[in-house]
């Protein structure tokens, strides 16, 4: 089942004097929409882990076979949908190389590469983020990188169930930041099993998820705009903070990273 949310502020306009067919065009361009047309579905598939030679997990695998089932359903039945890959990888491991060609591989790119050869989506409706490091960019990202200037705002955001509370609580708040130029966001999420964490790596990733969800909560209480989200990521956090190379990175938990 789809969980529904509806984002929504009210936007002011300064109009010059016009008539009606001038604010007509301001909305069209606003919405990024031609007149009558309905702004796609954008399917989107958060960061989730590659493996040593760069193919995704078997858990971002069931998302990503989850995505393509949406774009082919929704697809057939004359919709436009496209599919948005994020993350560029994650600060628990190091980024894996294509045994092949020796260059590094983004999360998203590795995700993408997946859909395209696996399940012949079409390119040109795959999207990649290759930049954030973790849940809080994935969102903020996709929204400065992708949604807000292409005008897409009916996001489904798809991931497993032990990663989808604190993803869910991350998406609405960043996609509720204002200023929100394209009027209003709608945000469905649909979770998919943990297929292939293994127990142990589970059971201590839901420990993390809930640890990293409380102190997301705190953190971002007093949080309420993008320019607000933009200072602390970039000032405060320690995945793109500056502030990070004052000391060495610290190991994580092995059983953890078998997660990521």
């Amino acid at each position: 089942m789809w969980h529904y949310f509806r984002i929504q502020k009210t936007p002011m306009y300064v109009l010059a004097a016009g008539s009606l067919g001038g604010l007509a065009l301001l909305l069209i361009h606003m919405f990024n929409a031609s007149p009558g047309q309905e702004p796609p579905l954008v399917a989107v598939v958060p960061g989730g882990g590659l493996t040593l030679d760069g193919l995704p997990t078997k858990w971002v695998q069931r998302r990503l076979q989850e995505a393509a089932r949406v774009y082919f359903e929704q697809q057939k039945a004359g919709r436009k949908v496209q599919v948005v890959l994020l993350s560029g990888g994650t600060t628990h491991k190091p980024m894996p190389r294509d045994p092949h060609s020796g260059f590094q591989v983004y999360e998203a790119e590795g995700g993408a590469r997946w859909l395209i050869r696996e399940h012949k989506v079409p390119p040109e409706d795959v999207f990649e983020e290759n930049w954030s490091l973790d849940t809080i960019a994935n969102a903020f990202m996709l929204r400065t990188t992708h949604t807000d200037p292409a005008g897409w705002t009916k996001l489904l955001v798809i991931n497993n169930a032990f990663h989808m509370p604190r993803t869910k609580e991350i998406f609405i708040k960043v996609f509720g930041l204002p200023p929100l130029p394209n009027g209003q966001y709608s945000l469905d999420f649909l979770e998919v099993p943990d297929e292939g964490v293994e127990p142990d790596a589970l059971e201590s990733r839901r420990a993390r998820e809930a640890k990293s969800l409380a102190s997301f909560r705190q953190r971002s209480a007093s949080i309420s705009s993008m320019q607000q989200m933009h200072a602390f990521l970039f000032t405060e956090h320690m995945a793109y903070s500056s502030k990070r190379l004052l000391k060495d990175r610290e190991p994580v938990d092995p059983k953890v990273a078998e997660s990521y």
